[in-house]
């Protein structure tokens, strides 16, 4: 079991979904349904990571299992919308690489300094907004080069899929951790 990433750009934001009025609250159909039926992207990140869900309109607040979530609604795919989908390893993994990211480049965990919406962010679930993609982005664009794979991990995407996912947030989109 590990961390996927869907990114997608070009969204459509539809704001709240309505709910089939058939129905109840938290089953199939519902509000808490989270869109799948209609193939929509459901924003959504807890509450602690306000900086990633930049250029995502906040909707309101859920608990769920005892977190607050901060929800942005449904955005709909579109026949603009690019997608890129990849596995970020598994949770332990992708915390070592996110770890390093920060030791590398940003090491005291400043929130102006490079990746902090990415290393200041969940690694189970959420959305990263456009706004903070872009960042990301230049983030990514700017410390390529410098970038150095932990030691025995050998080259394997993940500094090239984060930036392609970012690439395609920035235009309108997001990247979905689930």
């Amino acid at each position: 079991m590990g961390l996927d990433i869907a990114a997608y750009s070009h969204l459509n934001h539809i704001g709240r979904h309505e709910k089939d009025p058939t129905q109840n609250e938290g089953e199939p159909g519902g509000l808490d349904d989270w869109c799948h039926y209609d193939d929509h992207v459901q924003a959504y990140a807890y509450d602690t990571f306000p900086a990633s869900f930049r250029g995502i309109p906040v909707l309101g607040t859920k608990t769920t299992h005892g977190a607050k979530l901060i929800t942005g609604g449904c955005y709909e795919i579109t026949t603009a919308t690019k997608r890129h989908k990849f596995a970020a390893g598994s949770y332990g993994g992708y915390n070592a690489w996110r770890a390093d990211l920060q030791q590398q480049f940003n090491p005291d965990l400043d929130p102006d300094g490079p990746f902090y919406e990415l290393i200041w962010f969940a690694d189970n679930e959420g959305c990263i907004g456009p706004e903070a993609a872009r960042d990301l982005l230049a983030d990514f664009e700017r410390h390529a080069a410098d970038y150095r794979s932990p030691e025995g991990w050998g080259e394997d995407g993940r500094y090239t899929n984060w930036t392609r996912a970012f690439s395609l947030a920035a235009n309108g989109g997001l990247v979905r951790f689930h």
